[in-house]
């Protein structure tokens, strides 16, 4: 029994990922191929104050998927959301 619930919740956890992407092309007018460039742990949590910033939770992983202007950068998290973190916030170790 528990094969096909692991089945159903990996499928229903890719068409959230999916979703989530298409969110984040939309928000961000991402156009590029998403490419993660490098991975790092977040400091501290942080909630989001802006729709497009990404809320972190201490030792979370995170893909980093873009470098911006400034000192932000664009990250994917576990659960698929985008947004951008500050470096301060990130170790990269």
């Amino acid at each position: 029994r528990n094969i096909f619930k692991v089945k159903k919740s990996s499928a229903e956890k890719s068409k959230k990922m999916e979703k989530e992407e298409k969110i984040f092309r939309e928000t961000f007018m991402y156009d590029k191929e998403i490419n993660v460039i490098n991975t790092a742990t977040a400091e501290c949590s942080v909630p989001s104050k802006r729709r497009v910033d990404l809320p972190l939770t201490a030792g979370e992983q995170l893909d980093v998927i873009d470098v911006t202007e400034g000192n932000a950068v664009i990250c994917r998290n576990s659960e698929g959301r985008y947004g951008y973190v500050l470096v301060e916030h990130l170790n990269f170790r």
